[in-house]
């Protein structure tokens, strides 16, 4: 079985990452999987490749940015619909981009074999372009995975879509051998996206009740760039100087894996304080190191994080919660040592090869059907 597997990106987010580890768990059983992403011509560590190696073959796509939206996102798609294969057996995108590239493939006879798509979330963007965009790409696919039982009661709620489950992975070897701590100051992780939903703003006001408490806590956040409105670190610099906690902060557009494994090990807490969220690789990542995390009982994240045993759960924008939260675990090291190694066992919970059975039974039973 030939599959083209495509994602919009090199970066470690978070679908990109799900794309990979799919990618090489379908290879495992049997499947002859390609890689396909898209990279900015003016982006030369993108089109080197991947965040990491990687153990099927792959292809970047490149494209010129325009700072036009729009135009900027037909490009890609373009990208992608000039240089596709036409002969693969299935084709599986994780995101909008690559899933309206292929259904322009398939409405123009360019393609004749499935489509399949995995919706980790649908966002609530600011631009309602955008918006519009992401719910025409989830209408044109034909088959449709979803990260979370959250995401697919919500597909079909919403939208009438059936959806089949596939649940993010996890390969505890990957943060298996943290380096030691170099941290000296109680210290506070997000990683994450800069576009609304992922909600930095709740934390950066928290910092300011979390001082208080703890007076020398350090923030270090991991956060990557997108198409959305609120999405560039001026924003989030200038929200951070009028708070009053700008010099608490280390910000982070893109780090190795190296450097985000030393943050792990630097960090006490994790939080994700989005609004929504389909499930939360970092989350995951986090627990798997043993650190405590605090999210929002928003999405997925409820599935996967239980409050109070491996977690805390707050209310999507609630500042307060967080920074009690916070502080609570910054200042109570026995409820942080249960939380993480609480969690550090749920994670183990959740298999790459699991998802990948479950994702070729479905290839394999809509190829059977055709």
């Amino acid at each position: 079985m030939k599959v083209a597997m495509l994602t919009y990106s090199t970066r470690p987010r978070g679908g990109v990452v799900h794309a990979l580890k799919l990618a090489e768990r379908l290879k495992t059983l049997g499947a002859d999987v390609k890689l396909y992403s898209l990279a900015r011509s003016d982006d030369p560590q993108a089109i080197r490749g991947y965040f990491r190696q990687v153990s099927v073959p792959y292809e970047i796509l490149v494209y010129d940015w325009n700072p036009d939206l729009m135009e900027r996102l037909e490009r890609m798609i373009r990208t992608y619909a000039e240089g596709l294969p036409r002969d693969a057996d299935v084709y599986h995108a994780q995101d909008c981009v690559g899933g309206t590239a292929l259904a322009r493939l398939k409405r123009e006879g360019a393609i004749s074999a499935p489509v399949f798509r995995t919706i980790h979330h649908v966002d609530d963007f600011a631009d309602p372009r955008l918006f519009e965009f992401e719910e025409a790409a989830v209408s044109a696919a034909e088959h449709r995975f979803v990260v979370s039982r959250y995401w697919k009661e919500r597909l079909k709620s919403d939208s009438g879509f059936e959806s089949t489950i596939t649940y993010n992975g996890f390969d505890v070897s990957d943060f298996a051998d943290l380096p030691p701590r170099k941290a000296t100051a109680p210290t506070v992780l997000f990683v994450g996206g800069l576009e609304p939903r992922k909600g930095l703003e709740f934390l950066l006001h928290a910092l300011e009740d979390i001082v208080v408490r703890v007076p020398d806590v350090r923030l270090i956040a991991v956060g990557k760039t997108g198409f959305r409105g609120t999405d560039e670190w001026g924003w989030f610099l200038t929200l951070a100087d009028r708070i009053g906690v700008r010099e608490r902060i280390d910000f982070h557009e893109s780090v190795s894996q190296e450097t985000l494994l030393q943050f792990y090990a630097d960090c006490d807490v994790l939080v994700m304080p989005s609004r929504t969220e389909g499930w939360g690789l970092a989350l995951m990542e986090a627990m798997a190191c043993g650190k405590p995390v605090v999210a929002s009982r928003a999405g997925g994240i409820p599935e996967l994080v239980r409050d109070g045993v491996d977690g805390i759960l707050v209310r999507p924008g609630d500042v307060r919660g967080i920074a009690e939260a916070v502080t609570r675990l910054l200042t109570d090291s026995g409820l942080r040592k249960a939380l993480g190694a609480a969690g550090r066992e749920r994670v183990k919970e959740f298999s790459w090869d699991s998802t990948a059975r479950t994702v070729l039974a479905e290839y394999e039973k809509v190829l059977h059907a055709l």
